[in-house]
C-alpha cells in the first residue's frame, strides 16, 4: 500500500524525470511545484465554480454546464463517470486541483488521467507527469509568442490568460524562485 509520500529530494527527482520526459526547464517545473503547492503531495483545493468537464467515456469535453447546474448539489444527469464510480466523486474531484502541481480533475482527465478515482492524483509520479504533460501542451502553443511567461499564464489560468495577460503575478512568483529567472523561449 502506498500513501504517497515523498521527500523534497524525491520530489525534486520527480520533477527533473518528468520535465525531462516533457522537453520542459526542469528548475521551472519545481518551481511550480512551490507556487502550486509548498510541494506538499497531498494538497487539494475545491474550485466549486470551475466550469468545464471532461467526459471520461467519450473521451471529450462534456458539453456547456449551465449556472444551474454548476450551482447544483449533484451533476446533471447526463454527467457520467467511470463504470463502478459515483457521477458525484467524478463531478467533484474534476472541479478541484490535487497535489504537487495542483492540475484540476478535469484537465487531468483531458490530458489522459485515467486513474479510476481522481485523489490518485496525490501520487506524486502520476500528478508531476500530467501538471508537465499539460505545460509542455501550453509551451506548444504559447511559447514562441508569449514566452515561458505566456505559458505559464495558461498553466494557471488557461489560454485566455495567456493571451490577455490576465495573471501576470503567476509568472512573476515561478520566476523568483529560479535563478536568473524564467528561461529565454
Amino acid at each position: 500500500m502506498s500513501f504517497f509520500v515523498a521527500t523534497e529530494e524525491q520530489v525534486l527527482q520527480i520533477a527533473h524525470e518528468a520535465a525531462s520526459r516533457h522537453g520542459l526547464p526542469p528548475l521551472m517545473v519545481q518551481s511550480v511545484i512551490q507556487v502550486e503547492s509548498g510541494g506538499d503531495v497531498w494538497a487539494w483545493n475545491p474550485e466549486p465554480r470551475y466550469r468545464w468537464f471532461w467526459d471520461v467515456r467519450a473521451g471529450k469535453p462534456f458539453r456547456p454546464v449551465s449556472a444551474a447546474e454548476l450551482a447544483a448539489k449533484a451533476p446533471p444527469k447526463d454527467f457520467k463517470a467511470y463504470p463502478g464510480v459515483d457521477p458525484d466523486a467524478e463531478w467533484w474531484g474534476q472541479q478541484a486541483s490535487w497535489g504537487l502541481m495542483q492540475p484540476m480533475g478535469a484537465v487531468a482527465r483531458e490530458r489522459g488521467f485515467t486513474g479510476r478515482f481522481l485523489n490518485a492524483l496525490h501520487d506524486p509520479v502520476a500528478n508531476v507527469d500530467i501538471g508537465c504533460k499539460h505545460l509542455a501542451a501550453y509551451a506548444k502553443s504559447y511559447l514562441g509568442k508569449y514566452g515561458w511567461a505566456g505559458v505559464l499564464r495558461a498553466y494557471n489560468g488557461g489560454p485566455y490568460a495567456a493571451v490577455h495577460n490576465t495573471n501576470p503575478g503567476y509568472p512573476a512568483r515561478v520566476s523568483a524562485l529560479i535563478d536568473g529567472g524564467l528561461p529565454h523561449a
